[in-house]
C-alpha cells in the first residue's frame, strides 16, 4: 500500500516536473519502510510524516487550493493520532489505514490534473521519443490534458513499429486547450480525444470517435460511411470531402454547418444546425434534420425524389423554404411545425406529409404530393394552402381565409366555409364536411356535391340558413347537427336521404322528386322561438315520423303523393303557452276510416261520426297537451273552432273508407260534407254547438277542411 502512494507521488512528479521518478520512487520508499522499522521512535515518525506532507505541498503548481487543503488536513489527522498511541504496533496499523485513504483522494487528484503546459509535435521520431518521455503509455498511465498546440503527422511515421508508438501517444490525449492537426498516412487511434479548445483539422484515417467537442472551427476530411454521432457541439464544421461521403451522421451537434454538397451521400442525419441557402443531397433517400428553431433564411433541399425528409423540431417558418422530394414513397415530416408566418412559404410536394402540429399558416403552404392531406390542429390561414392531389383534405378546426387548392373531386372538411370562392374545386368537389358552420352556406354552389355532412354553430340570435336548392343536381345525403337556425331544401334533384341532428329552428323541405327518406333526430334551439316543420311536395316521402321533435309550433304537412304514414312531434315537451300552435294536413296519402252520423228520431238515438286513423289520432294527442296548457285561453266555440285561442288546424285525410264499405272512399272533407247528419248534430239544426262537423262543401276555406274544429278532433279515434 506504501509502495502504492509512492507510485501516485511519483507520477505527479513526472507530470509537474517532467523528469524522470525512478529515484525519488526509491528515496520516498526507503524513507516509509524505515518508518515502519523504527516503531519506537515516535518523533521520528513525526518528523517523517511532516516531510511527507511538504512534499505533497509542492504540488499546488497543479492541484487546486480545495484539493491540497483535503490531503493536508488527512496528513495532519495522522499525526495527530500518532501523538496518542498507546503502542508501537498499533501506531504503525493505524498509519497504514491512513496512507490507503491518502492514496486513493490523491490518486484521483493527480489524474484529474496531468497536464502539459507546453506545445506538442510529432511528425518524425526525435519528436515522437520527446513526447513519449512526457506522456506515458503504460496501460496504467493516466491521459493527459496538453495546455498548447498539438500537431501529429505521421507520414514519416510508417512503419509498424513507429505507427504503434504514436498511436500509443495519442491514445493518452484526452484534452488539447489550443490548435490541433492529426494528419493520418497510417491509421491513428485518437479515440480518447474528447475535447478540443480551439481549431482543428483532422484528416481522414483518425479515429475520433470520442471526440464530443471543438470550441473552434472543425475541419475533417473523412470521407465513405461517416458516423459523428458523439460529436454534439463544434464552432463550426466543414467536412472537406464531402463529394466523397456516403452516409453522414452529425444527428447530435449543434453549431454551423459550413459544407452543403454531398450528391454522393444515401443518408444523412443533422443535429441542431441552422441551414441556409441550397443543401444538395441529390441520391439521399433519408435526410433527418434535427434544427429546432425558426427557419429564417431561405432554404432550397435538394434531395432524391423519393426522398424521405425529417424535420421534426422546427416549430416555425418565416422564410421561403423548398424541398424537392416528390416521387413514390417520398416523405416529409414535420411533426413540430406550428406556423408559417407572414412572408414564410413551404413547398413539399412529397406523397406522405405529416404536419400534425400546424396551427397557423399566415404565409403560403405548398403540398401537392398527398392523395391525403390532414392538418388536425390548423385554425388560421392568412395565405393559399395549395395540395391539388388531395382527394381528401382535412382541417377540421379552419376557416377558410384565402384559397384552398386540392383535387378537382375532393372531400374537404373544414370548421365552416367563409366562402366558396377560396374553395377552387367548389364547381366539382364531391364532399363536405363542416364542424362547426358559423354562417349560412348555400350548397348549390356546390353543383358537384354528392353529400355534405354540415354542423352548425349558430345561437338564439343568429340567423344562420343552410340550404339546398335546384343547383344541386347530384347531393344524394345531407346530414346536418349541431345549431342551425333555418335549414332549406328545396328541389334538391338528387337528395335522397336527409338527417338531422342537434338543434334546428326552422325545417323546410319543398319540392322534391327523389327524397325518400327525412329521420329526424334534431331539437329546438332554446331561448329561440318554437321549431317548425314544413315538407311539401316531397313526391317519393312514404312516412313521417316526428316523435322526437319537441317545442314545435307549427306543423305543415301538404301535397306529399306517397306519404301514407304520419306521427306527429312530441306531446310531452312543448313549447311554451305564449307559442301559436299550428297544424296543417293535406293532399298527401293519408288513409283511414269513416263512420258517417245517422240522424236521430224521437224513438232512435243519433248516431255519432267516427273518424278511424291513427296518423290523425297521433296529432289529437300533440293538440290536446297544448290545449291543456294551464295559461292557453279558451274560445266560444267547439263547433266553428278549435275551442282554444292560439291553436288552428286543418287535418285532412286522403282516402276514407266510408262506413267500412271498399268501394265507398273519398277524402275526410269530402266525407264531411256529404254527411249531413253530422252537420246538424244531435239537434238536426245548422250551425249549433252539437253540430259533429262544419263542413259544407265548395265553401270551405282551405284553412278548414278535414279536421279544423274541436267537435271534429273529437271524433278521431285510432284505427283498430
Amino acid at each position: 500500500m506504501k509502495k502504492g502512494l509512492l507510485s501516485i507521488l511519483a507520477g505527479a512528479l513526472l507530470v509537474v516536473g517532467c523528469q524522470n521518478y525512478d529515484d525519488q520512487f526509491d528515496s520516498l520508499e526507503q524513507q516509509i519502510n524505515a518508518l515502519a522499522a523504527q516503531a519506537s521512535a515516535i518523533t521520528q515518525v513525526q518528523s517523517d510524516l511532516s516531510a511527507l506532507a511538504t512534499q505533497v505541498s509542492g504540488l499546488a503548481g497543479q492541484l487546486s487550493a480545495a484539493d491540497l487543503a483535503s490531503v493536508t488536513s488527512q496528513v495532519d489527522a495522522i499525526k495527530t493520532q500518532i501523538d496518542g498511541l498507546a503502542s508501537v504496533g498499533e501506531e504503525v496499523d493505524n498509519l497504514n489505514e491512513e496512507v490507503d485513504e491518502i492514496l486513493e483522494a490523491l490518486g484521483e487528484l493527480l489524474q484529474a490534473n496531468a497536464v502539459i503546459n507546453q506545445n506538442l509535435k510529432i511528425t518524425n521520431e526525435a519528436e515522437l521519443d520527446y513526447v513519449e518521455s512526457l506522456i506515458g503509455t503504460e496501460a496504467d498511465d493516466p491521459t493527459v490534458i496538453i495546455n498548447g498546440t498539438f500537431e501529429v503527422r505521421n507520414a514519416d511515421l510508417s512503419t509498424a513499429a513507429l505507427a504503434a508508438r504514436v498511436n500509443a501517444v495519442v491514445a493518452k490525449v484526452r484534452t488539447v486547450i489550443g490548435q490541433t492537426t492529426i494528419t493520418a498516412s497510417a491509421t491513428i487511434d485518437a479515440s480518447t480525444l474528447g475535447f478540443i479548445d480551439g481549431a482543428a483539422n483532422i484528416s481522414d484515417g483518425v479515429d475520433i470517435s470520442g471526440l464530443a467537442t471543438v470550441s473552434g472551427a472543425l475541419s475533417l476530411g473523412h470521407y465513405g460511411n461517416v458516423d459523428l454521432s458523439q460529436l454534439v457541439s463544434v464552432g463550426s464544421l466543414t467536412l472537406s470531402e464531402s463529394v466523397s461521403i456516403t452516409s453522414l451522421n452529425i444527428g447530435n451537434l449543434s453549431g454551423t454547418l459550413n459544407t452543403k454538397n454531398y450528391p454522393n451521400a444515401l443518408t444523412i442525419s443533422l443535429g441542431d444546425i441552422e441551414l441556409t441557402g441550397t443543401v444538395t443531397a441529390t441520391l439521399a433517400t433519408s435526410f433527418t434534420w434535427g434544427y429546432d428553431s425558426d427557419i429564417a433564411s431561405a432554404l432550397t433541399l435538394t434531395v432524391s425524389d423519393v426522398a424521405k425528409v425529417f424535420a421534426n423540431s422546427v416549430p416555425s417558418i418565416s422564410a421561403v423554404v423548398t424541398l424537392t422530394n416528390n416521387a413514390k414513397g417520398s416523405e416529409g415530416h414535420f411533426g413540430a411545425l406550428k406556423t408559417i408566418a407572414t412572408g414564410g412559404s413551404l413547398v413539399n410536394n412529397a406523397k406522405t406529409i405529416a404536419m400534425g402540429e400546424i396551427t397557423t399558416v399566415s404565409g403560403t403552404l405548398t403540398v401537392n404530393g398527398p392523395a391525403s392531406v390532414d392538418f388536425p390542429e390548423l385554425a388560421t390561414q392568412g395565405g393559399f394552402i395549395s395540395a391539388s392531389n388531395a382527394a381528401t383534405f382535412l382541417a377540421p378546426k379552419l376557416i377558410d381565409n384565402a384559397s384552398i387548392t386540392t383535387s378537382s373531386t375532393a372531400a374537404i372538411t373544414l370548421k365552416s366555409v367563409s366562402s366558396t370562392v377560396n374553395l377552387t374545386a367548389s364547381a366539382t368537389m364531391e364532399r363536405l364536411t363542416t364542424t362547426g358552420q358559423a354562417k349560412s352556406l348555400d350548397l348549390g354552389l356546390l353543383p358537384k356535391l354528392k353529400s355534405a355532412t354540415i354542423t352548425g354553430a349558430g345561437t338564439k340570435s343568429t340567423a344562420y340558413t343552410i340550404s339546398v336548392n335546384a343547383s344541386s343536381t347530384v347531393l344524394n345525403t345531407l346530414t346536418v347537427d349541431g345549431v342551425i337556425n333555418t335549414l332549406s331544401i328545396d328541389t334538391a334533384p338528387g337528395l335522397k336521404t336527409l338527417t338531422t341532428a342537434g338543434e334546428i329552428t326552422d325545417f323546410v323541405v319543398t319540392n322534391s322528386a327523389t327524397m325518400t327518406t327525412i329521420d329526424f333526430g334534431h331539437t329546438f334551439i332554446s331561448g329561440d322561438t318554437a321549431a317548425t316543420v314544413t315538407v311539401s311536395n316531397v313526391a317519393e316521402l312514404k312516412s313521417l315520423d316526428m316523435s322526437s321533435l319537441t317545442k314545435v309550433k307549427t306543423v305543415n304537412i301538404q301535397d306529399n303523393g306517397k306519404l301514407a304514414s304520419l306521427v306527429a312531434p312530441s306531446s310531452t315537451v312543448l313549447a311554451e303557452p305564449i307559442a301559436p300552435i299550428s297544424v296543417t294536413l293535406a293532399r298527401n296519402a293519408l288513409t283511414g276510416e269513416y263512420t258517417q252520423a245517422i240522424e236521430g228520431a224521437e224513438t232512435t238515438p243519433y248516431s255519432q261520426a267516427v273518424i278511424a286513423s291513427d296518423d290523425l289520432n297521433s296529432f289529437k294527442t300533440f293538440i290536446i297537451a297544448y290545449t291543456a296548457q294551464s295559461d292557453r285561453s279558451s274560445s266560444t266555440s267547439v263547433s266553428a273552432t278549435s275551442g282554444v285561442v292560439s291553436i288552428t288546424y286543418s287535418m285532412d285525410i286522403d282516402v276514407v273508407t266510408i262506413d267500412a264499405t271498399a268501394t265507398a272512399t273519398a277524402t275526410l272533407q269530402a266525407a264531411l260534407v256529404s254527411n249531413t247528419a253530422a252537420q246538424k248534430g244531435l239537434d238536426k239544426a245548422d250551425n249549433t254547438a252539437d253540430d259533429a262537423t262544419d263542413a259544407n262543401g265548395a265553401g270551405d276555406a282551405v284553412a278548414t277542411r278535414g279536421v279544423s274544429t274541436k267537435n271534429e278532433l273529437d271524433l278521431v279515434t285510432a284505427e283498430e
